[in-house]
């Protein structure tokens, strides 16, 4: 069953209303560090990334365009944020260019780490350093946290999204 009063999930959520050149209609965005980020800036964001990883790859568009199977134009415009990049298409270009989804999203949008950029910093480096650990070790690291944590997460519902930090 839907919620009743969509305006009190805003309200909840911490959303605001917004324009974005994107959207003709307003939309609810939750703000990041310096306010709503246009979704034109996120995606500017997430080009300038993947040109980083390609080029510290030394491949060029021709050879990361035909190994997804588009032409070199077409992935040139993913890289210059002309041409919206489907969640498919960069799961695709992750397992291509050697880069966890976790990291395009920090480059994009780092407010979903953290209330601050240094709180998003630590925990993007945190997920990255999580990721590149061995079977075991992740193991024994999530004994501990959920040893740490003061309820059972596999017991409890899924909690909505953080509206603000505790002391």
């Amino acid at each position: 069953m839907a919620i009743k009063d969509v305006h009190t999930y805003i309200d909840k959520h911490g959303l605001v209303e917004t324009t974005d050149s994107e959207v003709d209609k307003p939309i609810w965005r939750k703000p990041g560090f310096d306010g709503v980020r246009s979704l034109l800036d996120m995606e500017k964001e997430l080009s300038r990334f993947l040109r980083e990883r390609r080029d510290a790859l030394n491949l060029n568009r021709e050879q990361v365009g035909m190994m997804i199977g588009i032409h070199q134009e077409i992935y040139a415009r993913h890289e210059r944020a002309g041409a919206k990049l489907r969640v498919t298409r960069l799961l695709h270009l992750a397992e291509l260019l050697g880069f966890s989804p976790i990291e395009a999203i920090y480059a994009a949008a780092p407010q979903f780490f953290g209330d601050s950029q240094e709180e998003a910093a630590v925990k993007n480096k945190l997920v990255n350093r999580i990721l590149d650990l061995p079977t075991a070790t992740a193991q024994n690291l999530l004994m501990l946290v959920e040893e740490l944590s003061p309820d059972d997460a596999t017991d409890a519902p899924a909690k909505p999204a953080r509206k603000g930090r505790d002391p």
